[in-house]
């Protein structure tokens, strides 16, 4: 998973072949050749993480491997810094969530499968600080697992899709909300399948390509044009 702030310092989960050991992990560019890396958090299973849209927090999952269970971890960033972890399963009382997006406003959008049905689902940030129930946005089709959400607009919203058994289906996927109500996700052609949708320091979509295991960079006026021609 990558995430990049709007001051230029990426976020990745990642698994250095050395080590064999996931690891969550700063990268803040110093000069156009010199970066400075800080390893944040490490363990068993760590390949999720996601800034918020607007970079004031972190959301990162990981398992723990003392207490063999997973757990999901909010953080606030300021100025560079991480502040104190908040246990997000406890406090929201989700038992599974991953490949999630952090709005604006704090409300997470994210792949439950552990819900019935299966999706993409969306808990709100309330004025008390608490978040409401869980609202199912994108279910699960047949042979189509929607996941990573990414939303352009309050009406717009980008996902990964794969399927299960044709492998055909995988791809970037595009739904509209009507009247409070989300499409079915359509596939945009034009884009390759991959997952961990974000925007750069410039606004630009972002991804990590399936197949390459590259970054994907798209600009919002190519993506726009891209939904135009599939919509």
């Amino acid at each position: 998973m990558i995430s990049q702030h709007s001051d230029g310092e990426w976020f990745l989960s990642t698994k250095p072949i050395e080590s064999g050991t996931p690891e969550l992990v700063k990268i803040t560019p110093v000069s156009r050749t010199e970066a400075k890396i800080d390893t944040l958090d490490y363990g068993f299973y760590l390949n999720i993480s996601k800034l918020s849209n607007d970079g004031d927090h972190l959301l990162y999952a990981f398992a723990d491997t003392i207490q063999d269970v997973r757990k999901t971890y909010m953080r606030p960033y300021k100025n560079g810094e991480l502040g104190e972890p908040t246990d997000f399963r406890a406090f929201t009382g989700l038992e599974s969530l991953t490949y999630f997006m952090v709005d604006k406003d704090d409300n997470v959008y994210f792949y439950s499968y552990s819900k019935s049905p299966k999706g993409i689902y969306l808990v709100l940030k309330q004025k008390d600080g608490k978040y409401s129930e869980a609202k199912l946005l994108i279910p699960k089709r047949p042979d189509l697992v929607p996941f990573s959400p990414l939303l352009l607009d309050k009406s717009t919203m980008l996902m990964a899709m794969h399927g299960e058994d044709d492998q055909s289906t995988n791809g970037i996927y595009v739904s509209k909300k009507t009247d409070n109500t989300w499409a079915k996700p359509i596939k945009i052609e034009d884009m390759p399948y991959g997952w961990s949708l974000g925007f750069d320091s410039d606004g630009n979509l972002i991804y990590i390509n399936a197949k390459t295991r590259r970054i994907e960079r798209y600009s919002q006026n190519t993506i726009r044009k891209a939904i135009d021609k599939t919509i």
